[in-house]
C-alpha cells in the first residue's frame, strides 16, 4: 500500500511540477541565456505546429512500422518478453535510433499531455530497464551475442558473440549516451525516475569502464553522443562524476591518430572541423555543454574557432555538414574520411553528401554556441539549418533522404553511398536519419526562445503561446506569425503587471530593412542583433514585428570553385531551387539555364502547392541555345540565349512529386 501511495504521488507531482529545459545548464553553469522549459512554449496553427502535428500522426507511426519496430524486439528479446531464433536486428547503433525515436514521443507528450501516449512511454522505460545489465551495460547487440547487423542497402551479414569494446564501431558509448538523453529528458517531463535510474548506472559503467584520460579512451570514444548524455545526467543528479568521466572524454582527444574520429589534436588545441562531420558536431555539442559548466576558456576558444571554420568555409548554403562522401584527412593524406566536412571551399553540388544528422548537430551546435555567448549569428545559422535541411524527409513525412543534394540529374543522377533517386522508407536499415528528425520535430519549441535576468529572446518566429517566469513574474505572449511565408510577426502581452522587462527581438542578418512597432510607435532596427523592446509591460500592449522578406542572390565565396559564376536564390531563412516540376515547358532545361544579375522576381503565395508555399518566378530568366552534348567534354562556345520565366520553389520542399531534376545555384548571367 505503501508503494502504491509514493507511486501515485510521483504521478501526481508530475503533473504539477515545473518541467525544465531541454538543455539544462545548473544554475552556476557559465552561460549567457538559458532555454525556456519543454512546456512553456506551444505552437499554434502555423509552419511549426503544422510539423508538430505531422510528427505526432505521421512520422513515428510510420517510423514504427518500417523499422522500430524490430528495434523493439532487441529488448523484448533481453527482456524476456520475447524469443527470437534471428537474435538482433539492425545497425551497431540501433539502440541509440530507437531511444531518439522514443525521446521525441516524451517530448511530444510534454505538449500533448496524452494518456495513452504516456502509458507507452511508460511501457518502453520498464522494457529498457529490464534489459539493462546487472553491471549498468547496455547495448542490446553485445548482450544478445548473434543476429542481422547492417543496413539492407548492403549484404546482411549474421554474427555472433561479439565481445564488448571489441571495436569503436560497435558504437556502445552512442547508444548509451542517447539512453543518458533519453532518460533525463523522460525524468523532467513525466517526474518517474525508471530510466533515470538506468542512466545513473550508464553513467557508473561508464566512469569504471573509462577511469582515466587515455588513448583507449579516445580510440572507443566514436560517435560520443555520451558526453551530451553525461552532461544532462550531471545536470540533472548532481553527481560531480558524471562531469568528471565527461571531461575525461573530451580530454582524451588528441591522444590517437584518426582524423576521422577528431583524434589527431587535442580538442582544446583545435581550430578547425575535420573528419566525420556527424563524429564532430556530436564532440562539438558534448563539449559546449561541458565548457557551460566548467567554464574552460580554452575549450570556448577552440569551439568559437571550429564554429567559424564549419559555417565561413565548409558548411553548404543550406546549412547541411559533411559535404564529401569519402575525403582525405588533413593530418594524414592516405587516410580516407568518410562523410568529411572535406577541405576548405570544397563544396560539391551532385554529389554533396550533407547527411541529416551532421547538419542538424550542427545547428544544435550553434544553439549551445548562443547559449554560451548571447551571440546572434548563431541564432542565424541555426535557423538556416533547421528550415532547409527539412529537405531530408518528405512533407508527408513518411520517406526520407539520407544525403542532401544541391543538383540532381533525375534518372540520370549516379548514385553514391546512402544515395537514392527517390526518397526511401524502409529499404535502410540505418534509420539515425529519420529518428533524428522524428526527435527535432517534437523539440522545434525548446529553440524558439531564451531568456536572462530582464530579458526575454525571440529566436525562432511562427505562432506560439509561450509563458514563463520573468524578473520572478508570470508572462504570457501570443504569437501570430506566418512566417516564413511572410516577414510580419504580432506579440500580444498578457501576465503579470508592472514587470520591467526588455523583449528581444532577433533581427536576421540578411534583413537589412527590418522594424518593429509598440502600440503602433514605429522603430527602426539594427539587422544582425536583438532589438531590445524595453518597457514596463501592461495588458494590452502589442509588438509587431516586420523582418523584411524579399528574394535575393547568394553567390559563394571564389574560392569555391564549383560555385564560381553561379547564385542561388533565398527568401527569409529559406533557399530555393529549381526542379523540372516547375519548368516542364519544352523550352525548359535545367543546365541551360542562366539567372539575371537583375532578376525580376514575382513572389505569389500557393496554399495548395506543396503544403502552402511562396513560389518565386524570375521574370526575366534566360535559356542557353546550346550547351556542351553530353557525348563530348569540350565545345566551341554558342554565346546565343533568349528569354524565358523560372520558376523556384523552397528547397526542403523538392523531390516530393516523383523523380525529377532540381538544382539550387544556377549560373548568372550579367547585365
Amino acid at each position: 500500500m505503501i508503494v502504491v501511495f509514493c507511486l501515485l504521488a510521483t504521478t501526481l507531482f508530475a503533473q504539477e511540477r515545473p518541467v525544465k529545459p531541454y538543455i539544462n545548464p545548473t544554475s552556476n553553469a557559465n552561460v549567457a541565456v538559458r532555454g525556456l522549459g519543454m512546456e512553456e512554449v506551444k505552437w499554434t496553427p502555423g509552419f511549426w505546429k503544422d510539423r508538430f502535428d505531422l510528427d505526432e500522426n505521421n512520422v513515428i507511426p510510420a517510423e514504427w512500422n518500417y523499422f522500430m519496430n524490430f528495434s523493439e524486439d532487441n529488448f523484448k528479446i533481453l527482456a524476456g518478453e520475447k524469443k527470437s531464433k534471428i537474435g538482433f536486428q539492425g545497425t551497431n547503433w540501433q539502440d541509440g535510433d530507437y531511444y531518439k525515436w522514443l525521446e521525441a514521443q516524451i517530448s511530444l507528450y510534454a505538449i500533448n499531455k496524452s494518456p495513452e501516449l504516456l502509458k507507452e512511454i511508460q511501457r518502453r522505460a520498464h522494457l529498457i530497464a529490464d534489459a539493462q545489465a546487472k553491471d549498468g551495460y547496455l547495448t542490446t547487440h553485445t548482450q544478445i551475442g548473434h543476429g542481422l547487423m547492417g543496413p539492407k542497402s548492403y549484404q546482411l551479414h549474421k554474427f555472433k558473440h561479439p565481445k564488448r569494446f571489441a571495436t569503436c564501431r560497435f558504437h556502445e558509448t552512442y547508444n548509451m549516451g542517447h539512453l543518458m538523453t533519453l532518460a533525463t529528458t523522460h525524468y523532467r517531463v513525466t517526474g518517474d525516475s525508471t530510466l533515470l535510474n538506468v542512466a545513473i548506472k550508464v553513467g557508473a559503467f561508464l566512469d569504471k569502464q573509462f577511469p582515466t584520460t587515455s588513448k583507449e579512451t579516445s580510440d572507443m570514444d566514436f560517435n560520443p553522443t555520451q558526453i551530451m548524455g553525461l552532461m544532462e545526467l550531471y545536470r540533472c543528479t548532481k553527481d560531480q562524476k558524471y562531469l568528471d568521466v565527461a571531461n575525461r572524454f573530451v580530454s582524451s582527444r588528441g591522444m590517437g591518430k584518426d582524423a576521422m574520429n577528431q583524434n589527431a589534436t587535442p580538442l582544446r588545441k583545435e581550430t578547425q572541423a575535420v573528419g566525420h562531420a556527424v563524429l564532430a558536431t556530436v564532440l562539438y555539442n558534448g563539449a559546449a555543454d561541458l565548457c557551460a559548466e566548467t567554464g574552460d576558456e580554452a575549450l570556448l576558444k577552440s569551439l568559437k574557432a571550429i564554429w567559424e571554420d564549419i559555417y565561413t568555409r565548409k558548411a553548404s548554403v543550406t546549412g547541411g555538414l559533411g559535404n564529401v562522401h569519402n575525403g582525405v584527412s588533413p593530418t594524414n593524406r592516405n587516410a580516407t574520411v568518410q562523410e568529411a566536412f572535406g577541405a576548405p571551399y570544397s563544396l560539391a553540388n551532385s554529389t554533396a553528401y550533407n547527411e541529416t544528422c551532421a547538419s542538424f548537430y550542427g545547428a544544435f551546435f550553434s544553439w549551445r554556441m548562443f547559449i554560451l555567448t548571447g551571440d546572434a549569428k548563431y541564432v542565424d545559422q541555426m535557423e538556416t539549418s533547421f528550415y532547409n535541411n527539412l529537405s531530408s524527409m518528405a512533407l508527408d513525412g513518411k520517406s526520407y533522404f539520407y544525403t542532401n543534394v544541391l543538383r540532381w540529374y533525375g534518372k540520370d543522377q549516379p548514385l553514391l553511398s546512402l544515395d537514392h533517386h527517390q526518397r526511401w522508407t524502409n529499404q535502410e536499415t540505418c534509420v539515425c536519419c529519420p529518428t533524428s528528425i522524428a526527435r527535432f520535430l517534437a523539440q522545434t519549441n525548446d529553440y524558439a526562445y531564451a531568456k536572462k535576468e530582464g530579458k526575454l529572446f525571440v529566436t525562432l518566429y511562427g505562432s506560439n503561446i509561450m509563458s514563463t517566469q520573468i524578473n520572478g513574474k508570470r508572462v504570457t505572449f501570443d504569437q501570430t506569425s506566418d512566417y516564413p511565408i511572410s516577414g510580419k510577426s504580432t506579440f500580444n502581452f498578457s501576465g503579470e503587471l508592472h514587470n520591467d522587462f526588455a523583449l528581444m527581438l532577433r533581427i536576421p542578418a540578411w534583413a537589412k530593412n527590418s522594424y518593429y512597432t509598440i502600440n503602433g510607435e514605429k522603430h527602426n532596427v539594427e539587422a544582425g542583433t536583438f532589438a531590445q523592446v524595453k518597457r514596463i509591460w501592461k495588458h494590452g500592449d502589442k509588438v509587431e514585428l516586420y523582418i523584411d522578406m524579399k528574394p535575393r542572390l547568394i553567390q559563394a565565396n571564389p574560392l569555391v570553385e564549383e560555385l564560381r559564376g553561379q547564385v542561388a536564390v533565398a527568401y527569409g531563412p529559406l533557399i530555393y531551387c529549381a526542379e523540372t516540376n516547375e519548368n516542364s515547358q519544352a523550352s525548359v532545361k535545367l543546365p541551360n539555364l542562366l539567372i539575371p544579375s537583375n532578376p525580376e522576381f514575382k513572389v505569389q503565395y500557393k496554399k495548395d502547392m506543396l503544403g502552402g508555399i511562396n513560389e518565386i518566378t524570375v521574370e526575366n530568366a534566360y535559356m542557353r541555345e546550346s550547351i556542351t552534348p553530353k557525348d563530348k567534354l569540350y565545345s566551341k562556345l554558342n554565346p546565343e540565349v533568349k528569354e524565358t520565366k523560372l520558376n523556384l520553389i523552397p528547397y526542403y520542399t523538392w523531390s516530393n512529386r516523383g523523380l525529377s531534376e532540381m538544382t539550387v545555384f544556377i549560373p548568372i548571367k550579367w547585365e
